[in-house]
């Protein structure tokens, strides 16, 4: 388990561009369980931000994520068809809203 969870865990020394980015590049060798965890993470933070977005957050920077969230999904490809159709569906149904 552990290793998992440090195969997902972001340097947080890096400026969050530069971990958007590597993040979006690791994905595609994560270890199947590590992808699989991190498929999870981006499920729940999608259905999260379209259902129950956060205060603060600009509907450029939901715009921002839910496109890098996609990014890593793709890069990931191939692990899970149940669990990638289930993000497909939140990404599809995601919701911009207004700006809460």
């Amino acid at each position: 388990i552990a290793a998992v969870v440090a195969e997902v865990t972001d340097d947080k020394y890096l400026p969050k561009k530069e971990r958007k980015r590597t993040q979006i590049e690791h994905a595609a060798t994560l270890s199947e369980q590590a992808k699989l965890v991190k498929l999870a993470d981006k499920i729940c933070k999608v259905r999260d931000m379209s259902r129950s977005p956060v205060v603060d957050l600009s509907l450029e920077r939901k715009a921002e994520y839910f496109s890098w969230a996609k990014q890593v999904v793709d890069a990931m490809r191939g692990v899970s068809p149940v669990l990638e159709s289930l993000f497909d569906k939140e990404f599809a149904g995601r919701s911009f809203g207004s700006k809460q």
